[in-house]
C-alpha cells in the first residue's frame, strides 16, 4: 500500500527497482525520522515532492551518466527551500548558487575550452536530466543551515540504489568531492569512476574550479560506446 503513495515521485522505469526499498523497513526508518523532525518545526529541504525528483527527470531506461554530490543546499530563500531535487539545483527559488556559477565555469573551460561564450548559467539542471544524467545527492535532505545532517539517515538508500539499482547499468560515475567518493565502495569493480573536487569547494575559497578534464573524459567514454555526448552546458 505505501508503494502506491510512492510511485508517482518517481518516473516508470524505476519503479520494479525501487519498489522493494521503499517498502522496507529501512525506508519506514527515514520516515520516521523525517516526520519527527518536522513535528519538533524543523525545517528540511528540499519540498517534499521534490525528495525524489531526480528520478523523475531522468529515465532509468536512458541513463548515461551518475553524477552524485554529498547533499541538498541547506539554505532557504524568503522561506522555500533552495534545493529543488536535482543536484545543484536552484530552480524553485531561480536563483543561481555559487557553486552551480563554478560548476559551468567549470565545465565550459573542460569541454569548450572557454569558447562557449553564449551558454545559460540557469538554476534549472534538468537540462542534464533530461540528457540521461542523474543529478543525486547521496543524501536527498537535510536540515536548514545544517549541511550533511541527514548522510547517516540516507546511506541504506544510496547504498541500495548503488548496489541494487545501477550496478548492471554500465554507465560512467563522477563523483563530486571527498565526501561524495566514499561511495565509490557500493560501485561494481572496474567501473568508470571520477572523483574531483566539488565546485561548492571553489565558491567558498573564491578560486576557479578545477574539472581535473572529467566532464570531457566521460564524453569521450560515450562517445567511443555509444556514438553519443553529453551537452553539458545549455
Amino acid at each position: 500500500m505505501i508503494w502506491e503513495k510512492f510511485k508517482e515521485l518517481f518516473h516508470e522505469s524505476w519503479h520494479i527497482k525501487m519498489q522493494p526499498f521503499i517498502e522496507s523497513k529501512e525506508c519506514d526508518d527515514i520516515y520516521e525520522f523525517l516526520k519527527k523532525e518536522s513535528k519538533r518545526g524543523k525545517k528540511i529541504a528540499p519540498l517534499s515532492p521534490n525528495v525524489y525528483r531526480c528520478f523523475r527527470e531522468t529515465s532509468l531506461d536512458d541513463l548515461k551518466v551518475v553524477m552524485m554530490g554529498m547533499c541538498p543546499y541547506h539554505t532557504f530563500y524568503e522561506g522555500v527551500p533552495v534545493a529543488d531535487g536535482l543536484l545543484m539545483g536552484c530552480s524553485v527559488t531561480g536563483r543561481l548558487q555559487p557553486s552551480l556559477e563554478k560548476f559551468y565555469e567549470g565545465v565550459e573551460k573542460d569541454v569548450y575550452n572557454g569558447l562557449n561564450l553564449h551558454h545559460t548559467k540557469t538554476p534549472d539542471v534538468s537540462y542534464l536530466a533530461k540528457q540521461g544524467v542523474l543529478m543525486v545527492n547521496a543524501a536527498l535532505t537535510t536540515e536548514m543551515n545544517k549541511a550533511g545532517s541527514h548522510i547517516k539517515l540516507w546511506e541504506p538508500f544510496t547504498k541500495y540504489l548503488l548496489e541494487e539499482v545501477l550496478s548492471t547499468t554500465g554507465v560512467p560515475y563522477i563523483f563530486l568531492g571527498k565526501d561524495a567518493s566514499v561511495y565509490q565502495k557500493y560501485i561494481p569493480p572496474f567501473s568508470w569512476s571520477f572523483v574531483t573536487s566539488h565546485p561548492a569547494s571553489a565558491s567558498y575559497k573564491q578560486t576557479d574550479w578545477d574539472t581535473e578534464g572529467v566532464f570531457t573524459k566521460v564524453n569521450k567514454i560515450l562517445k567511443d560506446n555509444n556514438n553519443f555526448s553529453i551537452d553539458w552546458l545549455k
